[in-house]
Protein backbone atom coordinates (compact mmCIF):
# COMPACT_ATOMS: atom_id res chain seq x y z
CA UNK A 1 0.00 0.00 0.00
CA UNK A 2 3.32 1.95 0.66
CA UNK A 3 3.96 2.22 -2.95
CA UNK A 4 1.00 4.18 -4.22
CA UNK A 5 1.37 6.81 -1.77
CA UNK A 6 5.04 7.16 -2.85
CA UNK A 7 4.57 7.38 -6.50
CA UNK A 8 1.94 9.91 -5.54
CA UNK A 9 4.13 11.82 -3.71
CA UNK A 10 6.78 11.89 -5.65
CA UNK A 11 4.25 13.14 -8.50
CA UNK A 12 2.97 15.65 -6.76
CA UNK A 13 6.58 16.65 -5.53
CA UNK A 14 7.93 16.68 -9.38
CA UNK A 15 4.72 19.21 -10.34
CA UNK A 16 5.31 21.22 -7.77
CA UNK A 17 8.80 21.68 -8.48
CA UNK A 18 8.04 21.97 -12.40
CA UNK A 19 5.64 24.86 -11.43
CA UNK A 20 8.12 26.33 -9.13
CA UNK A 21 11.09 26.09 -11.77
CA UNK A 22 8.80 27.39 -14.77
CA UNK A 23 7.64 30.33 -12.99
CA UNK A 24 11.54 31.81 -11.63
CA UNK A 25 14.26 29.63 -14.33
CA UNK A 26 12.30 29.95 -17.43
CA UNK A 27 12.76 33.85 -18.54
CA UNK A 28 16.10 34.25 -17.34
CA UNK A 29 17.25 31.35 -19.44
CA UNK A 30 15.23 32.18 -22.16
CA UNK A 31 17.07 35.60 -22.04
CA UNK A 32 20.52 33.93 -21.44
CA UNK A 33 19.86 32.07 -24.38
CA UNK A 34 19.04 34.24 -26.86
CA UNK A 35 21.86 36.07 -25.88
CA UNK A 36 24.31 32.83 -26.21
CA UNK A 37 22.61 32.26 -29.36
CA UNK A 38 23.54 35.66 -30.65
CA UNK A 39 27.05 35.43 -29.41
CA UNK A 40 28.03 32.46 -31.13
CA UNK A 41 26.08 33.34 -34.37
CA UNK A 42 28.71 36.71 -34.10
CA UNK A 43 31.83 35.37 -33.45
CA UNK A 44 34.96 35.10 -35.45
CA UNK A 45 34.74 30.98 -36.74
CA UNK A 46 37.80 30.45 -34.39
CA UNK A 47 36.27 31.10 -31.56
CA UNK A 48 32.71 28.74 -32.90
CA UNK A 49 35.35 26.03 -32.82
CA UNK A 50 34.85 25.85 -29.06
CA UNK A 51 33.82 22.03 -28.66
CA UNK A 52 32.47 22.52 -25.29
CA UNK A 53 31.19 25.85 -24.42
CA UNK A 54 27.91 27.75 -25.58
CA UNK A 55 24.45 26.29 -26.19
CA UNK A 56 23.08 23.16 -27.02
CA UNK A 57 19.81 21.84 -27.83
CA UNK A 58 17.76 18.47 -28.31
CA UNK A 59 15.56 16.26 -26.22
CA UNK A 60 15.47 13.85 -22.87
CA UNK A 61 14.09 10.94 -22.86
CA UNK A 62 13.10 8.74 -19.79
CA UNK A 63 13.73 4.90 -20.31
CA UNK A 64 11.60 4.23 -16.79
CA UNK A 65 7.59 6.00 -18.36
CA UNK A 66 8.55 6.78 -21.80
CA UNK A 67 8.63 10.85 -20.70
CA UNK A 68 10.22 13.06 -22.97
CA UNK A 69 10.92 16.45 -24.27
CA UNK A 70 12.66 19.31 -25.47
CA UNK A 71 16.16 20.15 -24.06
CA UNK A 72 18.27 23.14 -23.92
CA UNK A 73 21.79 23.67 -22.06
CA UNK A 74 24.26 26.46 -22.08
CA UNK A 75 27.87 25.57 -20.98
CA UNK A 76 30.13 27.88 -19.55
CA UNK A 77 33.88 27.73 -18.14
CA UNK A 78 34.55 27.85 -14.63
CA UNK A 79 36.40 30.53 -13.25
CA UNK A 80 40.12 29.28 -14.12
CA UNK A 81 39.33 27.06 -16.99
CA UNK A 82 39.72 28.48 -20.64
CA UNK A 83 37.01 28.07 -23.06
CA UNK A 84 37.21 24.91 -25.14
CA UNK A 85 39.84 23.46 -22.78
CA UNK A 86 39.34 20.10 -20.55
CA UNK A 87 38.30 21.88 -16.80
CA UNK A 88 35.35 22.62 -15.00
CA UNK A 89 31.92 23.76 -16.58
CA UNK A 90 28.74 24.97 -15.61
CA UNK A 91 26.10 23.06 -17.46
CA UNK A 92 22.63 24.97 -17.47
CA UNK A 93 19.54 22.56 -18.21
CA UNK A 94 16.54 23.53 -19.02
CA UNK A 95 14.06 21.02 -20.15
CA UNK A 96 10.03 20.91 -20.88
CA UNK A 97 7.71 17.34 -20.55
CA UNK A 98 4.32 17.08 -20.70
CA UNK A 99 4.16 20.02 -23.26
CA UNK A 100 3.11 22.43 -20.05
CA UNK A 101 5.67 21.97 -17.79
CA UNK A 102 9.05 23.23 -18.34
CA UNK A 103 12.08 23.43 -15.73
CA UNK A 104 16.02 23.56 -15.41
CA UNK A 105 18.89 23.45 -13.03
CA UNK A 106 23.07 24.16 -12.97
CA UNK A 107 25.78 21.19 -12.47
CA UNK A 108 29.25 22.20 -11.89
CA UNK A 109 30.74 18.76 -13.72
CA UNK A 110 34.57 18.20 -14.89
CA UNK A 111 35.21 17.95 -19.04
CA UNK A 112 38.29 15.40 -19.61
CA UNK A 113 40.08 15.09 -22.69
CA UNK A 114 39.21 11.90 -24.79
CA UNK A 115 41.18 10.94 -27.63
CA UNK A 116 41.50 13.95 -30.36
CA UNK A 117 38.10 15.17 -30.64
CA UNK A 118 35.94 13.99 -27.73
CA UNK A 119 35.08 15.27 -24.11
CA UNK A 120 33.94 13.29 -21.30
CA UNK A 121 31.39 14.83 -19.02
CA UNK A 122 30.36 13.43 -15.57
CA UNK A 123 29.40 13.79 -12.46
CA UNK A 124 26.33 13.88 -9.80
CA UNK A 125 24.48 17.00 -8.43
CA UNK A 126 22.61 17.05 -5.46
CA UNK A 127 18.96 18.39 -6.06
CA UNK A 128 18.10 18.29 -2.41
CA UNK A 129 14.65 17.02 -2.11
CA UNK A 130 14.70 15.32 -5.23
CA UNK A 131 17.99 12.81 -4.56
CA UNK A 132 21.31 13.11 -6.78
CA UNK A 133 21.62 13.05 -10.15
CA UNK A 134 24.50 11.24 -12.32
CA UNK A 135 25.15 12.64 -15.13
CA UNK A 136 27.50 11.00 -17.64
CA UNK A 137 28.26 12.27 -21.50
CA UNK A 138 30.37 12.89 -23.72
CA UNK A 139 30.97 15.83 -26.76
CA UNK A 140 32.25 14.90 -29.58
CA UNK A 141 32.65 17.86 -32.43
CA UNK A 142 28.67 19.34 -32.73
CA UNK A 143 26.98 16.50 -30.84
CA UNK A 144 26.59 15.80 -26.98
CA UNK A 145 24.73 12.61 -25.81
CA UNK A 146 24.63 12.02 -22.41
CA UNK A 147 22.62 9.25 -20.07
CA UNK A 148 21.61 10.52 -16.68
CA UNK A 149 20.08 8.71 -13.44
CA UNK A 150 18.03 10.09 -10.69
CA UNK A 151 17.37 8.76 -7.13
CA UNK A 152 13.81 8.94 -7.53
CA UNK A 153 14.36 6.05 -9.95
CA UNK A 154 14.07 7.99 -13.26
CA UNK A 155 16.88 7.17 -15.93
CA UNK A 156 17.33 7.92 -19.80
CA UNK A 157 19.30 9.71 -22.04
CA UNK A 158 19.72 13.16 -23.19
CA UNK A 159 20.60 13.88 -26.93
CA UNK A 160 21.78 17.67 -27.98
CA UNK A 161 23.11 19.44 -31.03
CA UNK A 162 24.21 22.61 -31.89
CA UNK A 163 21.56 25.13 -32.60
Amino acid sequence: MMKPIRTLFHALMLTTLATVLSNCAGAKFDRDWQAALAARSAAPAHTKADPISGPWQGTWLSHVNAHTGDLRCLVEPKPGTTAGQPGDYTFRYHATWGKIFQGGFDADFPVVKQGRRAYGVKGTKSLGLFGDFDHDGQIVGDTFEATYASEMGDHGVFEMKRP
